[in-house]
Formats: structure tokens, C-alpha cells, sequence
């Protein structure tokens, strides 16, 4: 356990908090898990006091409800459009609930400060910035189908669809972990944490308006465009194997 560096595999399961900076959506808690590989160097001068890094994959569920006024998209197949490439026979959409299910690349990055080992077992403090890079997304939708924005069509569930230019390709969060190692045989040991973060990086792309996908009804009648904008908070527990 007194090994300058550590590695092992790592898994955690928690949920997602969004921070809305929109009244024409609300968000909903959602689920957050990840699997991947983390590891731990001690610096030169301490056993104390050591970098941490590693690679994951996170899973992250973000879940939306319409608020009190009607939001539509139009679409064709599972291809939810854009305002600037709409068509005059896409399909409406009336949305009442969302989900993104988005996958990312995790790079964690940051400090742990531990304390000596009383007997098997010491505690520890992590601290760092999480970087996440976008690696897919899907959306599931419920709603109505309909031919026009004054037309309530048939419940449909929209299940697996493409949104493109939606989320932002690039989120992080500053995160803090505390935790206990448990040394249970030779340099083998199990890390349990609970640990939050604080997201800083808006989750949607909001630049350009023909990008968007979202509109309400304004009063003529016509779209109004709008994106989504949520910041992700996130409360998690992890298990790491270390070696």
C-alpha cells in the first residue's frame, strides 16, 4: 500500500443535478454511472500528498419536462432538424419530456491528500477539475406527433434520435472526493468515495440560432427558436480496485 504509484479499475454510480438557465424547460435528477481505469502518484517528498489521473467513461442521463408553454421541433425519421435545414414537409413535434443519453470520454485530473494508515485503513481527500470529451448522444421524447403547431396529433414516443449541434462536445466540472482506502491483502486496496461537482460548462451549444432545434409559438402564429441551456451538477459514489 506504501507503493509510490497506484493504478486500478474504477466505477462509480450517482445523479446529475442541472442548473436551468431556461423557463421554457425543467429539469428532472438524473442517472450518472462510469467504468474505467484511475491511478495515484505519490509526490517525491510525501506518501501524503499525490496526483491523480485516469481515463472513464461516463454515462449520464439528462432529463427535461415542458413547462408551462408548448415546445415543438421539427423532424423526419429519427433526425430531429435544425432550424436552418427544415423542410416544408418535416414533421411537428409537440415535446412534453426528454432525455439525453450522452456518452463521454473522462479525463480526471487533479490532488489527494491522505493520511498515514491506521492499521488497514487510512483516509483521503481528492480534489481536481473532471474533463469530459462527447463521444455520442441519442435522445428519447415524448409527446405528439402532429402536422402543424395548432394540430394535437397522436401520443409518440420518439426513441433513439439524432440531434446534432445540440449538446456541447466539451463539459468539465471541479470536483471534491472524500473517501477511505481499505488495505486487504499485500499492496492490494479498495477506495470508497463520495464526491461532488460543480459544472461550470454550459451542456448545450447556444452560438447560432439556425442551429437550434426548439421553438415555441409566437403570437402570429409563427416559430420562435430557443436552445436548451443547463449546467450539469453531479453527487456520486465510487469503488476503485487498487493494485
Amino acid at each position: 500500500a506504501e507503493k509510490k504509484l497506484q493504478g486500478g479499475i474504477t466505477g462509480s454510480v450517482g445523479a446529475n443535478f442541472l442548473k436551468m438557465g431556461t423557463t421554457l424547460l425543467d429539469a428532472q435528477p438524473g442517472l450518472s454511472t462510469s467504468v474505467g481505469v484511475n491511478f495515484i502518484k505519490a509526490t517525491k517528498e510525501s506518501q501524503n500528498l499525490a496526483f491523480l489521473g485516469g481515463l472513464e467513461f461516463n454515462l449520464e442521463r439528462f432529463n427535461y419536462k415542458v413547462g408551462g408553454q408548448d415546445v415543438f421541433y421539427r423532424f423526419t425519421d429519427q433526425v430531429i432538424k435544425i432550424k436552418d435545414e427544415t423542410l416544408l414537409n418535416d414533421s411537428y413535434y409537440r415535446l412534453t419530456e426528454r432525455t439525453y443519453k450522452p456518452l463521454y470520454l473522462g479525463l480526471p485530473v487533479g490532488m489527494v491528500f491522505r493520511t498515514d494508515f491506521i492499521g488497514d485503513y487510512r483516509g483521503l481527500v481528492k480534489f481536481g477539475i473532471q474533463n469530459r470529451f462527447l463521444l455520442s448522444n441519442t435522445v428519447d421524447d415524448k409527446g405528439f406527433a402532429s402536422t402543424g403547431m395548432d394540430v394535437i396529433g397522436d401520443y409518440q414516443e420518439n426513441l433513439g434520435m439524432s440531434a446534432k449541434k445540440d449538446l456541447f462536445f466539451y463539459n468539465a466540472g471541479l470536483f471534491i472526493n472524500l473517501g477511505a482506502e481499505w488495505n486487504f491483502a499485500g499492496s492490494t486496496s479498495l477506495l470508497v468515495e463520495l464526491g461532488y461537482q460543480y459544472g461550470f460548462m454550459p451542456l448545450h451549444l447556444t452560438a447560432k440560432e439556425q442551429n437550434y432545434t426548439l421553438f415555441t409559438q409566437d403570437s402570429n402564429g409563427g416559430a420562435t427558436y430557443f436552445r436548451n441551456q443547463a449546467i450539469m451538477n453531479q453527487a456520486q459514489l465510487k469503488f476503485t480496485l487498487l493494485f
